[in-house]
């Protein structure tokens, strides 16, 4: 898991059922995880960052589906030239 930040931490209450808090327990008992505070604020972070990356490939397929077809044709050379260039450097 990776470390939380520093910065002052504000309290709250949830309610869960007792199914979540028996598999949330079993997890705290691992070596990595220090507190059910530790393993909820990791689980909302990767949630978090999870929608967040659904959104944006969601509005780089919008984008990409947006453009017409000299844009397309052009994105199409420019990744052929990356390519080359790419193959180029690797071979050096």
């Amino acid at each position: 898991m990776r470390a939380s930040s520093h910065g002052r931490k504000a309290k709250i209450t949830v309610a869960l059922s007792s199914d979540v808090i028996r598999r949330l327990d079993a997890l705290v008992e691992t070596p990595e995880v220090r507190s059910r505070s530790q393993l909820v604020e990791e689980a909302l972070r990767r949630w978090i960052e999870e929608r967040a990356r659904g959104e944006l490939e969601s509005q780089t397929e919008e984008y990409y589906r947006s453009l017409s077809q000299a844009e397309q044709a052009e994105n199409k050379e420019w990744s052929a030239i990356a390519a080359e260039s790419a193959r180029q450097l690797w071979n050096e």
